[in-house]
């Protein structure tokens, strides 16, 4: 199972698109509505997630593959506060499960201390968000990628 949190003000396409192409690929994956099961993206759009907090914390949990976090403001900064999100990433840390955060969600992970020692990506402006991680900038770009959502080693 792929969880994809998303709380009010989350980026739609970074979200959405992540839920279509998995989907495709015939994976599970659950939307996880933060504060509730219609959230707003950051562009007034609303969306029905398929559950909400409640519904999630009673979840099989060993049948997570790997969590997402899209970026977007203030969604970010709710994902950062939710319980449900901080339990998922635990669980996914002691499991192996992937940690797929984009944009500005970076930012969680580097403050819960889940980035020490590896490379990280990020919106520019951000890189200070991501503690301990390694961010190389270069010419032309803000960082250099990892290998595509690598999971949260213990």
């Amino acid at each position: 199972m792929v969880a994809v949190f998303l709380a009010d003000g989350f980026e739609e396409i970074e979200a959405l698109a992540v839920v279509d192409v998995l989907r495709r690929a015939e994976l599970t994956v659950v939307t996880v509505g933060i504060g509730g099961r219609t959230v707003c993206g950051a562009h007034g759009i609303p969306v029905g997630a398929d559950m909400d907090e409640a519904a999630w914390e009673k979840q099989d949990m060993d049948a997570l593959q790997a969590v997402v976090l899209p970026g977007g403001m203030p969604g970010t900064l709710h994902l950062e506060q939710s319980p449900a999100v901080a339990c998922a990433l635990e669980t996914a840390r002691r499991q192996g499960a992937y940690v797929c955060a984009i944009c500005a969600a970076p930012s969680i992970l580097g403050h819960k201390g889940l980035l020490r020692g590896r490379k990280a990506v990020c919106f520019p402006g951000y890189e200070q968000e991501l503690e301990g991680a390694r961010v190389r900038l270069e010419k032309g770009r803000q960082a250099v990628p990892a290998p595509v959502c690598p999971p949260v080693p213990d």
